[in-house]
């Protein structure tokens, strides 16, 4: 079967077919002449020099009959055995499932995966451009999409287990990547908006010190979720395990698998003391709401405490608005603000690479000058104990959590 269809003055043709024993074949190619008649009928002598000359057409010699032979392995098996063995190593994995599946496979899955060429992952990279121009996929999508290609081709040159090797040269060689669009710029919490936030009684204590421990101690979300009061000793956090979101109720390493220690914040130990001695000093620290839903919540919570400024809340072509993750980002800018030293903040932060940090250092750079002293004195109200809610209250509160578990459904 030929399809047809127009890619800018040109026509793409996609041929389709199955072989004797069922596995299917498709090809995906650009028509070197410009009349639609005329393309059609390269694409028919197309498939018919496929079926005609198999050695042509996958590089392979003919089997009995003329016929191209079956894939020893398509490209779609190998692919599910090579993720397969990522399970566990990479925390990517089920998002690297999806990428796969939607974005890679409908070009390269019939293929072989010894005779595919670099023609079809230049057809991966224009499909992947495609989708970036008609605004149906992000770049950064298509980037990660991308580098899970780039990857496994090179497993299948120089993987660890043998039998993930299947060819000798590496096809994605010297292809350039998808077109990349402009980074949207983070956002961040000033000090005086985190005091205006923290200090808003009618915003519920736990948001307020849930806010607080992400900014003050620079936590990722699972690993404030798991933090518990015997990783705060003499003064000391440890972040040795993270929440794992993909199996809900797991513990996992950190995200870069190291273990980090550092000192706490100075302002942030009365309130660490009021909750110590709230709870007991034991279990978790601080309980946080459903991962679902907290960045979409925290905006609402920023809103009625009366911090509206527009970057916060709204999403353009150029910026991001806030999110639960960007306290994190908050207090690794603050830091940079305060003038700590940049190694300090990557061990801190626990950043892989030096470049990370380095993009906070240059926004501190460019903000210091007016931007209120980091990590500011707590209010008082922070570290009052909570009081026992009255009967209106709980009604009150119940109202919203069920407001809560519907947004956080229409999502």
């Amino acid at each position: 079967m030929v399809s047809i269809k127009p890619k800018g003055k040109r026509w793409r043709i996609e041929i389709y077919f199955r072989w004797p024993d069922g596995v299917p074949y498709r090809k995906r190619l650009l028509a070197p002449v410009t009349a639609k008649s005329a393309a059609m009928r390269w694409g028919q002598q197309y498939e018919a020099n496929a079926l005609a000359q198999g050695r042509e057409a996958l590089k392979s010699p003919p089997a009995e009959g003329g016929l191209p032979p079956r894939p020893a392995e398509p490209v779609e098996q190998y692919a599910r055995r090579w993720l397969d063995e990522r399970e566990g190593r990479v925390h990517s994995i089920r998002d690297d499932r999806s990428r796969m599946r939607l974005h890679v496979l409908p070009t390269l899955g019939p293929l072989d995966t010894r005779t595919f060429t670099r023609d079809d992952i230049e057809h991966v990279r224009d499909e992947l451009d495609e989708k970036i121009t008609d605004g149906t996929l992000a770049w950064k999508t298509a980037a990660s999409c991308w580098t899970l290609v780039t990857s496994m081709c090179a497993d299948m040159v120089t993987a660890k287990k043998r039998e993930l090797r299947t060819r000798d040269d590496n096809p994605c060689r010297d292809v350039k990547p998808p077109e990349r669009g402009a980074r949207k710029a983070k956002q961040y919490l000033y000090p005086s908006e985190f005091l205006q936030f923290v200090s808003c009684e009618s915003i519920p204590l736990r948001w307020r010190r849930a806010v607080t421990l992400a900014i003050y101690t620079y936590a990722r979300d699972g690993e404030l979720r798991v933090l518990q009061w015997n990783d705060l000793e003499h003064g000391v956090i440890n972040i040795i395990r993270a929440y794992n979101r993909r199996k809900p109720g797991e513990i996992k390493g950190t995200k870069s698998d190291a273990p980090r220690r550092f000192a706490v914040e100075p302002n942030l130990r009365p309130l660490l003391d009021a909750m110590r001695q709230e709870s007991g000093a034991n279990g978790l620290v601080v309980e946080l709401a459903s991962e679902r839903a907290m960045a979409r919540n925290f905006r609402r919570w920023l809103w009625k405490a009366g911090v509206r400024r527009a970057a916060l809340h709204e999403t353009t072509d150029q910026s991001q608005n806030i999110t639960w993750h960007d306290l994190r980002a908050t207090g690794a800018t603050w830091m940079a603000v305060r003038g700590d030293d940049p190694l300090k903040i990557m061990q801190r932060c626990g950043h892989r690479d030096y470049g990370t940090t380095l993009r906070y250092i240059r926004e501190a750079e460019a903000v210091r000058d007016g931007f209120g002293e980091p990590f500011p004195t707590l209010p008082p109200c922070l570290l009052e104990s909570p009081r026992q809610p009255s009967r209106g209250t709980l009604v009150a509160r119940a109202a919203s959590d069920d407001e809560n578990i519907a947004f956080s459904r229409a999502i």
